[in-house]
């Protein structure tokens, strides 16, 4: 069940005859979907909120109508993780995960344009945790963005990243976070997983 979206508002997001799988998808779930200005760090998130017992999602705005859906489909992907497995035990891109998020996109593989439904097959094969590092993809659906980026999750410790200006190096992990140095001010920050960053 959607909360706090008008669902005429959300179809103009997205692509023709995508709404049906996100009602089917939604359906059963208390969530609050949110659309959300243009972010640098990320496209998109999930995570449940503890005050209310309700699943929220994020989607930037600023994406076309087949980017926005395939971004919904990964966080979707991620609320049905969490509700079918304990999220405490699994990482957040895990097998768990893979699976289920190829399994969405399958599904749902006819919403796409038929010269990157191969794409689309190919990844829901191979899913991977950062849309960016599919170039096929990426070039199709995410074309005003950098294709390098990646998620701070897909980089060896001890990389130098940046997110926006700021210049990081990847320490250790904590949890669901990594702990990180940034370079000109020498303090170090807990930064989420899931993060979109530029490999420098």
């Amino acid at each position: 069940m959607l909360h706090n979206v008008n669902l005429e508002h959300l179809i103009s997001y997205l692509p023709h005859n995508a709404d049906l799988y996100v009602r089917k998808w939604l359906e059963n779930h208390f969530i609050t979907l949110k659309i959300t200005k243009r972010r640098e760090t990320k496209l998109g998130d999930y995570r449940k909120l503890v005050e209310n017992d309700r699943h929220q999602i994020t989607v930037n705005g600023d994406l076309n109508p087949h980017a926005f859906f395939f971004v919904l489909t990964h966080e979707v992907a991620h609320l049905k993780t969490f509700v079918q497995f304990d999220s405490r035990k699994i990482n957040p891109h895990g097998k768990e995960w893979k699976t289920i998020f190829g399994h969405l996109l399958l599904e749902s593989i006819h919403v796409y344009p038929e010269e990157l439904q191969p794409y689309i097959l190919h990844h829901a094969r191979h899913p991977k945790a950062s849309l960016g590092a599919d170039v096929n993809i990426s070039k199709y659906i995410i074309d005003d963005k950098n294709p390098a980026q990646i998620y701070l999750e897909d980089l060896e410790d001890g990389t130098i990243f940046s997110i926006g200006k700021r210049i990081f190096k990847k320490e250790s992990k904590r949890k669901l976070r990594y702990l990180c140095l940034e370079l000109k001010t020498k303090k170090k920050y807990l930064i989420n997983a899931t993060a979109t960053v530029n490999k420098l």
